[in-house]
């Protein structure tokens, strides 16, 4: 993890995100509270996960947290197969693939260790 004042915290929100994902892919069909429809969640949802790890992480982590993330949402997918009002998608597996790739390219662009840059801001860390 990046020498971060508030790792713990950072980390926490990771973790929960994580948790997040888990608890929405395994809800019963029709009991989420919003509806934005398969693509859209997918995009957004993994984009901001896989951003958010890149965020706290180094660099050098960048291609495992790709990988972590997208082994991560087929799993989720898979997990899906034991849910009698839930079916797993190849489309959707595909669409994770996507906005993960997309986090991962942004964060190679410079959007990686934002959390480090937000501290700063803050004033916390060397300048």
């Amino acid at each position: 993890m990046l020498p971060l004042h508030f790792r713990r915290c950072w980390g926490a929100v990771a973790w929960l995100g994580v948790g997040c994902a888990i608890f929405l892919t395994v809800l019963p069909a029709g009991t989420v509270p919003v509806h934005v429809g398969g693509a859209p969640q997918h995009l957004a949802g993994y984009f901001v996960l896989t951003s958010w790890f890149l965020g706290i992480y180094p660099r050098a982590r960048y291609p495992l947290i790709g990988i972590g993330c997208f082994l991560f949402g087929g799993a989720m997918e898979l997990t899906q197969l034991l849910s009698p009002t839930r079916h797993p998608a190849l489309a959707d597996a595909l669409t994770n693939g996507v906005a993960i790739l997309a986090a991962v390219a942004l964060a190679y662009a410079g959007l990686g260790g934002w959390a480090l840059r937000v501290e700063r801001q803050l004033g916390y860390g060397p300048r």
